[in-house]
């Protein structure tokens, strides 16, 4: 048997709906459509559109369509989880991330993440990398196959290349709780002169548009490749049973002094091209960049 076809008794559905309502109304970005869906929930509660047992594909279904209906956000999610998993913002399939650092000809520095950074040693594993290319002339960050980043993670990642202090985004949270989010003293920054190209593919969401966008708007940083996702806002994984979770928006993030983002239109590139030919276009303008330096000297 599978999650979908698994039975939700009468007692659970019910206990999820009413977790939903003190969630979406203590969470929900979304001030406009928090009381529509709040109110949609409670109404159908009452009424008993949700009374009897469900199979989870049929509950799943159901509560997303009058979710969708409520608010047209289409970034709710009902998943499945089993009664000993942790709560987390991470997806619910993980993939393992590796991060691949080289110092190459020319001491050029090559940073590549691949897959899902979600685990204890996230901000280490980034420390480490960052730290072994701290000595490089130029660096390339490819980011063509890097999945999902806890934000606190990616904006240490940020922190190493921003100096100590200086504003990176503007979070918005529920309720209009708006704060700035800075960066913070990592201990070692990279050189102000070190160009950087930042290799992008369709593929690029959420957490990692934020940093190639902020390197790009604080000019420290060339966007090599093609357009991002466009998915600006930070989505939080609720527990609301023992085998339901709710996935929603809790958060947006916008650049500090324009208080404009990447949403929908995405990380444009400064330098379009195919995501496959990127990396080797952005060693091309590497070289091209420390040539001309070298012959201004």
């Amino acid at each position: 048997m599978t999650a979908d076809d698994e039975l939700l008794s009468q007692q659970e559905v019910v206990k999820a709906l009413n977790n939903l309502v003190v969630s979406v109304d203590k969470d929900y970005l979304h001030e406009k459509h928090r009381e529509k869906i709040t109110e949609q929930i409670t109404t159908s509660l009452n009424q008993g559109d949700f009374d009897g047992h469900y199979q989870f594909h049929r509950f799943k279904r159901k509560l997303e369509s009058l979710l969708y209906a409520s608010s047209h956000d289409a970034n709710f999610e009902i998943t499945w989880r089993s009664g000993s998993e942790s709560l987390t913002n991470a997806p619910d399939r993980v993939f393992p991330s590796t991060i691949e650092t080289q110092l190459l000809e020319s001491n050029i520095g090559y940073l590549g993440i691949d897959g899902d950074l979600f685990n204890e040693h996230a901000k280490s594993d980034v420390d480490n990398a960052v730290a072994y290319l701290s000595s490089a002339t130029a660096i390339v960050i490819d980011l063509r196959s890097a999945g999902y980043v806890d934000l606190d993670v990616a904006k240490q990642f940020l922190s190493y290349f921003v100096p100590t202090g200086k504003p990176i985004a503007t979070l918005t949270l529920a309720q209009n709780n708006t704060s700035l989010l800075v960066a913070s003293d990592t201990g070692f920054k990279m050189g102000e002169k070190v160009p950087i190209f930042v290799v992008t593919s369709p593929f690029v969401a959420g957490s990692w548009e934020f940093v190639a966008y902020t390197l790009q708007q604080t000019s420290k940083a060339t966007v090599v490749g093609t357009r991002t996702m466009g998915l600006s806002y930070l989505s939080t994984t609720t527990s609301l049973s023992e085998h339901i979770n709710l996935v929603m928006t809790y958060g947006d993030l916008r650049h500090p002094s324009t208080q404009e983002s990447w949403k929908d239109e995405g990380v444009i590139p400064d330098i379009p091209c195919e995501a496959t030919d990127a990396v080797t276009a952005a060693f091309e303008l590497v070289e091209k960049r420390l040539n001309s330096e070298t012959k201004g000297k």
